[in-house]
């Protein structure tokens, strides 16, 4: 039997990329976040969002597994490169307003993200090639009510 030494701690979020070849894990403590192979068990990468801890919300992959996108209580979008080439820190980072928690998943569009927040509001984020990010739409889609 094979085992993937994720985190010490607790696991706080776990996302398999959409061909179940690479697994995303993130603990309770939230500054790392770490890519395995599936079929190996083998850490692939080890990805800092931040030395401060935070509780992960979304990790999602795009359709190639080279991007993974990051949502956390901080209010903050990494988008880290999974190239081999990119050091462990986030490509971009983007501060969000009204994103508590939320989830987040790659656009149609090239180099865009979308997130959804449980305040009810939509998000697209574009990031060109220097790592510059924009936004690109928001809106609130719902109105919460206590029932």
């Amino acid at each position: 039997m094979r085992m993937i030494p994720a985190h010490t701690g607790p696991l706080a979020i776990l996302t398999l990329n959409m061909q179940g070849t690479m697994l995303a894990t993130a603990s309770d403590k939230g500054t790392l976040i770490r890519i395995f192979d599936t079929q190996t068990c083998l850490l692939l990468y080890e990805l800092r969002r931040g030395t401060n801890k935070a509780h992960i919300s979304s990790v999602a992959f795009n359709r190639l597994s080279n991007l993974l996108c990051v949502t956390s209580d901080t209010k903050t979008l990494h988008i880290f490169s999974l190239d081999g080439k990119s050091k462990s820190r986030s490509v971009t980072k983007h501060t969000l307003s009204h994103a508590l928690p939320s989830v987040c998943c790659f656009g149609n569009d090239e180099n865009t993200v979308i997130v959804i927040s449980s305040s009810g509001y939509y998000f697209k984020i574009r990031w060109n090639d220097k790592g510059e990010t924009f936004k690109e739409e928001q809106f609130k889609f719902m109105l919460l009510s206590d029932d």
